[in-house]
């Protein structure tokens, strides 16, 4: 397999991420649409995704010798869950389960030659609720299964604790859309447009931001159709316990990478000897670790997309940022960050394999 393909699976983030932002929110009871005195959910998500820009392939770790342009296909199946076996939980998580085919073509240099790479997406998304609208934690499960061998496989366990929990609110952002004859399209940014369909069914179209070749409904970076079914009764699958609290830790020299661009999201501040982390129980060699104090003083709110999620009536995952530390750690072929409160308690984590 060659250098191209082997870079392709930075794709596969770009596309989870998409996914993700369309489809792992749409949970659960209280989001449930109604058609015609029937209640429904999300069965499945098909269409294709185009990257189109120069700064979505960098943000991918594509270079300047990757062309613009690789299509991405979907394929998915939509079933609402529960999670049993929760060791840190007060109430029985619930969400969705998303699982298919992607597949990615069209990867070109700049000399022309052509990439692919197809596989196995498992996407799961838990909220715990302590009542009907209020959130105390969400996790995020993102396993990708390439065809062709196992170093384009990814995993990625993402877990936000809300204290004080999240009140969920609906129709947020109701504002920032035009509602014509119950179809939606963006006001300001990016062009969006979600089309009803029979059944329940949506068509959503979009450009991505900065796109120059997206011109609306007659050239859009993303195509994907949502359908529905009837409201069925939750699969059962087993909660991931994976992360522990590690101790007696101690700074080292070497700066973790593997969650760099995270770190530089939340704009951390000066080093510290506080070392407050979850990661998987793990017997090899730390070969990175340190913390940064994090200092805002406002409450920035990170939203990712939120008019991605409001243009599929889905609520969005928000994470209100707080004074604390950044903690970051990395193994040979995993890494682990932190941030916990001013009081130590850890607020998000991230495990990436």
């Amino acid at each position: 397999m060659n250098r191209l393909n082997l870079q392709s699976n930075h794709i596969i983030e770009y596309i989870i991420f998409i996914i993700v932002i369309f489809a792992s929110t749409s949970i659960v009871t209280n989001e449930n649409i109604v058609e015609n005195d029937v209640l429904l959910e999300v069965d499945s998500i098909q269409g294709t995704v185009t990257l189109s820009t120069r700064a979505a392939m960098s943000a991918l770790g594509l270079g300047e010798d990757t062309r613009t342009g690789a299509t991405a296909t979907v394929n998915l199946t939509v079933n609402s869950i529960k999670s049993e076996g929760c060791d840190s939980c007060d109430s029985t998580p619930v969400g969705i389960h998303i699982t298919g085919n992607v597949e990615i073509e069209n990867i070109r240099n700049q000399m022309g030659g052509l990439g692919r790479v197809e596989g196995e997406l498992s996407i799961t998304y838990l909220k715990e609720y302590l009542d009907s609208n209020f959130i105390s934690k969400e996790w995020f499960t993102i396993d990708w299964n390439a065809s062709g061998g196992t170093e384009l496989d990814t995993f990625t366990h993402i877990m936000i604790n809300h204290d004080p929990p999240k009140w969920e609110l609906n129709n947020r952002y109701k504002a920032a859309f035009v509602t014509i004859d119950e179809n939606k399209e963006s006001r300001t940014g990016p062009w969006l447009f979600a089309h009803g369909l029979v059944d329940g069914a949506l068509n959503i179209q979009g450009c991505l931001p900065d796109s120059l070749s997206c011109e609306n409904s007659l050239n859009p970076d993303i195509n994907l159709t949502s359908t529905k079914k009837s409201v069925e009764s939750p699969i059962i699958l087993p909660h991931f316990n994976g992360l522990v609290q590690l101790t007696n830790l101690e700074s080292t020299n070497t700066t973790p990478e593997k969650n760099q661009k995270l770190r530089e999201l939340f704009k951390v501040n000066n080093e510290t000897n506080i070392h407050n982390i979850l990661c998987d129980e793990n017997e090899e060699e730390i070969l990175a670790l340190k913390s940064w104090e994090i200092n805002i003083s406002n409450n920035n709110i990170i939203a990712p997309m939120s008019l991605w999620l409001d243009i599929l009536d889905l609520p969005s995952s928000t994470f209100i940022q707080v004074n604390g530390v950044w903690t970051e750690l990395d193994y040979s072929n995993s890494g682990c960050a932190s941030i916990s409160d001013s009081e130590n308690n850890i607020r998000l984590s991230i495990l990436n394999k």
